[in-house]
């Protein structure tokens, strides 16, 4: 197995750092005094959402910056990983290098995918776990597990249906399923990334029901189901 330690430390950094570490210059963001404009537009009956409200919203994700730093990171970190845009992964076989070696390294570069997902997934705060859905940063993961063109296809899919879907957890569902679908159509039947992208973003639907745990979405303000 040959290592490229640098890119290595900088794919664990992008993947492993935590969303909650993202605070620096929050405070700065906040103070911004919003236009009429902005104040307006929040009023606005359709705009209002009622507290509680679990559906995911377009207008309120996409506003996060935040959430485009996770699907950068992880895009960049997922193709460090597994490779791909001509771009040669952090971890590669020798060329003496036999079969088990082979599935030893792949197995190796969907752990270090899996647990930055778990990282992003669950905290635990005040005595408790909670369970985040990484929409974004799912996104970025399924650049370098479906390919560009499957991962543009399918988030792209998802938004499209989001209307008729209620909560994050069914918002993951069907998002795991378009990724299978997308990845195998421009993957091949054959490969086995699109199954594992499949198996990841149903992931922490799993870990929520599992724990009995609501699936909640990140948001800018802390409370007892959001989070930064």
């Amino acid at each position: 197995m040959l290592v490229n330690l640098p890119f290595l430390l900088f794919a664990l950094l992008l993947l492993w750092f935590p969303r909650q570490w993202m605070r620096l210059g929050v405070s700065i963001m906040r103070r911004r005094t919003k236009s009429p404009s902005e104040i307006r537009r929040a009023e606005e009956p359709w705009n209002q959402r009622e507290r509680g409200d679990p559906r995911v919203d377009f207008r309120r994700e996409f506003g996060k910056v935040r959430n485009h730093v996770d699907w950068l990171r992880a895009g960049a970190g997922s193709l460090a990983v597994m490779g791909g845009l001509g771009i040669e992964p952090c971890l590669t076989l020798a060329e003496n290098a036999g079969p088990l070696v082979g599935r030893e390294l792949f197995v190796v570069k969907l752990g270090i995918l899996l647990v930055g997902l778990l990282i992003q997934t669950v905290r635990y705060e005040k005595s408790r776990f909670l369970f985040f859905a990484p929409i974004f940063f799912l996104c970025g993961l399924s650049v370098g597990l479906c390919g560009v063109k499957g991962a543009f296809f399918a988030f792209a899919m998802i938004w499209a249906l989001n209307p008729m879907l209620g909560s994050p957890q069914g918002f993951l569902a069907v998002y795991a399923m378009l990724m299978l679908g997308f990845g195998l159509l421009f993957l091949g039947i054959k490969n086995k990334l699109p199954v594992v992208a499949l198996v990841y973003c149903l992931l922490p639907v799993l870990l929520s029901l599992l724990a009995h745990r609501p699936l909640v979405l990140f948001s800018k303000k802390g409370s007892r189901t959001h989070g930064p």
